[in-house]
């Protein structure tokens, strides 16, 4: 599996001769290449994790590309695309691929703010995304992608996520809405709680990739 980063929060997945992109929002730039998607997977509606003009493009320049959303990002779309709401902890392929969803809601951004759908998604029982939320999976991986700064997120929230997930290789997300030094200030305070868990934290750059 290779995994690309971009900004904020989307992910370019190759897996199994499978190209999945996650999260395609406005905070992150047009992709250099739309071509050869076979899926796409939107965890939430909210506009940092679903870019519209993005989806379109996608869509359009692959014809059998399936879209897993919860269905409040489903309403926001064009019924003419392939859309499938998934269930929790049903099994989906993707070719070779299982995807599997989990959680339901959105973590609490404000008391009293009513809480939007979101799916954490396991990507071939190795790379595990929440989404906006620190909803744990119950199954073993390798790889967390992992929420770091968020309005809804406390660092010591954030810590214990990553201390009792079970993958042993890290790398942060939701980090394109903070400056420079706040996400150095705070990827070296992650680190060292991963560090202490046995665990490795990789900090991305946007375009930047691991292969596991």
């Amino acid at each position: 599996m290779n995994i690309t980063k971009y900004i904020h929060a989307c992910l370019d997945i190759t897996v199994n001769e499978q190209r999945i992109i996650v999260d395609p929002g406005a905070f992150t730039d047009p992709l250099e290449d739309y071509s050869g998607v076979t899926a796409v997977v939107i965890t939430h509606t909210h506009e940092d994790h679903l870019d519209e003009s993005k989806i379109h493009k996608l869509a359009k320049q692959n014809p059998s590309l399936v879209i897993y959303c919860t269905q409040q990002a489903a309403d926001k779309l064009s019924e003419n695309m392939r859309i499938t709401v998934p269930e929790i902890g049903v099994q989906y392929s993707v070719g070779s691929t299982r995807l599997e969803f989990f959680g339901g809601l959105h973590s609490v951004i404000l008391d009293g703010m009513p809480q939007d759908e979101n799916f954490g998604v396991l990507i071939d029982n190795t790379l595990y995304y929440p989404g906006d939320s620190l909803t744990p999976c119950p199954k073993a991986h390798t790889v967390l992608a992992a929420p770091s700064t968020a309005p809804w997120l406390k660092l010591s929230e954030a810590a214990n996520f990553i201390t009792q997930d079970s993958a042993a290789t890290v790398f942060p997300t939701h980090n394109g809405i903070c400056i420079e030094p706040i996400n150095d200030m705070t990827n070296m305070m992650l680190a060292g709680v991963a560090k202490e868990a046995g665990k490795t934290y990789r900090v991305l750059k946007p375009g930047e990739s691991i292969e596991v």
